[in-house]
């Protein structure tokens, strides 16, 4: 349904996305209205669209899809708009006296004829002139919401916009519409092509060609790669993306590589933020692992303490990683579940608190951060809350985000296999030079959500100590999930399953609803007792 009103109150608003909660007057009474209204003011009359819902706390509310300001029209409405302090240097005596010289007219006043308000007492000219400024600024930025509405662009975007271009924002998109996508969220690559090509913009225009080539590159970062074979990009972005020549492709690859916005390596082509995060952290880490640390004397003495004090024994594949990480700068350990590695994190940091060096223990993921805590005793902070990020859909993908520096003598980081290229690079920025860094991770665990495999690449690289557990403990080993997931690793498909008491089924059903509802309503329940 559709609504006029005039907003009388801005009861919230969201600075970052312009979700606002506004109380709307219509006719005689007024009404909560919510949605994302960037630009409105106190006193702007609005003709929105949209459905009244019941919030469950707040109750009935207009929820608004779309809106579009009106000018005021009638004496009062006027009135009460430039009453609402919407203007610089307008109040409600200043507005009153204005309305009462001009009336209808006062609007038109204000846009074309503003040396006409030094009639009214008090206005200067100089002051008459910053008033209709400002009055079309506010009508100039509106213009800028109506003009994305007719793309599609909702005005939950448009605030981004006018931050990112100011008035210029239609110039600006008219010109080069494929700017869009380093400033919207939610907009893709296909939404602003059909954009571009409605506004004349040509099929093999270079602007379209460069766009479609990152967003390419974006596509397969999404997908955890951080480069491509360069044929395969170029012929995946002439064929399936743009639809145009090859040598168009190769020709705009070469202007982007000039200008440092891709870069070339071995036949691959990196997006710029990725080719440095990778080489800041190669730079980095081996900086690190060479640089000198503080040597620990008595070792076993201080191995043999902390068994007695944790009532544990540990093998010697165990002792051999942590003497590695108290004998170095940088140490991996790696192995798979059950082999120990949570154990190894509980000794070392008896170890390094013992001796007056200040861990700090984290994970990429508040699930792994909290499961570490739990097991450890000690609190571990998600990489994020560490180095103070925010969310990297705010920030973007920022190479020389100034991170919150980690004054810890130690850190610690488990489930490495889910921190990815861009994570990584700000954790080591986060470093100082002579700090130890402990990477504890199984390679066949989860994947980063993010571009890269850092801890593969690391094994890999055999640039760095790295410690690899074998051995799969007692209780551990009573578990057909964690025995049967080595076996899958070492290729070996004699695995268990459907043992009386075991964990690990092979379920036979007539859907997966089926199965999803047997296992939460009879099999867990019956474990759980177990």
């Amino acid at each position: 349904m559709e609504l006029k009103g005039q907003i009388e109150e801005i009861i919230f608003t969201n600075e970052t996305n312009s979700y606002t909660v506004c109380s709307l007057h219509i006719d005689n009474s007024e009404i909560t209205a919510v949605g994302y209204l960037p630009f409105v003011n106190i006193g702007d009359i609005i003709l929105a669209n949209g459905e009244f819902v019941n919030h469950n706390v707040y109750g009935k509310q207009f929820k608004i899809d779309t809106f579009e300001k009106v000018v005021p029209n009638s004496n009062e409405e006027i009135e009460k708009y430039l009453g609402s302090g919407i203007i610089k240097g307008v109040g409600p005596a200043t507005s009153k006296k204005i309305v009462n010289k001009f009336g209808s007219e006062t609007i038109y006043i204000l846009q074309y004829e503003p040396e006409k308000l030094t009639e009214i007492k008090g206005i200067t000219l100089t002051r008459a002139r910053e008033i209709s400024e400002n009055f079309n600024n506010i009508w100039e930025v509106w213009q800028i919401v109506l003009f994305l509405q007719k793309y599609g662009i909702g005005t939950a975007n448009a605030n981004r916009i006018y931050k990112e271009f100011g008035m210029n924002s239609i110039k600006v998109i008219q010109e080069n519409p494929y700017v869009l996508i380093n400033v919207l969220y939610g907009v893709g690559f296909k939404a602003v092509d059909k954009i571009a090509l409605s506004l004349g913009i040509e099929e093999t225009s270079t602007y379209r060609i460069s766009s479609g080539i990152k967003y390419a590159l974006h596509l397969a970062a999404q997908n955890g790669h951080t480069c491509v074979l360069e044929e395969n990009l170029i012929l995946f972005v002439s064929e399936t993306v743009l639809q145009v020549e090859k040598n168009l492709v190769e020709n705009e690859l070469t202007a982007l590589k000039y200008a440092q916005e891709l870069y070339s390596e071995n036949g691959y082509i990196f997006l710029s933020e990725y080719y440095k995060a990778e080489e800041n952290v190669a730079k980095k880490i081996l900086m690190l692992s060479r640089n000198f640390h503080k040597k620990m004397y008595n070792i076993d003495e201080k191995l043999n303490e902390v068994e007695k004090k944790l009532s544990i024994e540990l093998s010697d594949e165990q002792k051999d990683a942590v003497r590695a990480c108290l004998e170095n700068q940088v140490v991996l350990i790696t192995g798979g579940p059950g082999t120990g590695k949570t154990t190894i994190i509980k000794v070392l940091i008896n170890i390094f608190k013992k001796e007056g060096m200040d861990v700090s223990l984290c994970a990429p993921t508040g699930r792994a951060a909290k499961r570490i805590t739990e097991t450890t005793g000690e609190e571990a902070k998600t990489l994020h809350r560490l180095l103070e990020l925010g969310k990297l859909e705010d920030t973007g993908i920022n190479i020389d985000y100034a991170v919150n520096k980690i004054k810890s003598k130690v850190v610690i980081v488990d489930e490495m296999s889910m921190v990815d290229v861009v994570l990584m690079n700000y954790l080591l920025k986060a470093l100082e030079d002579n700090t130890k860094l402990i990477l504890i991770g199984d390679s066949d665990q989860l994947a980063s959500v993010g571009a890269g495999s850092v801890l593969s690449d690391l094994i890999e690289s055999e640039k760095i100590v790295t410690k690899r557990l074998m051995q799969i403990y007692r209780q551990a080993a009573e578990s057909q999930i964690i025995t049967n997931a080595h076996k899958i690793n070492d290729g070996d498909t004699n695995i268990t399953i459907n043992k009386k008491d075991g964990d690990f089924f092979f379920l036979r059903g007539t859907s997966p609803f089926e199965q999803l509802t047997e296992l939460l309503s009879i099999r867990l329940p019956k474990m759980r007792k177990v």
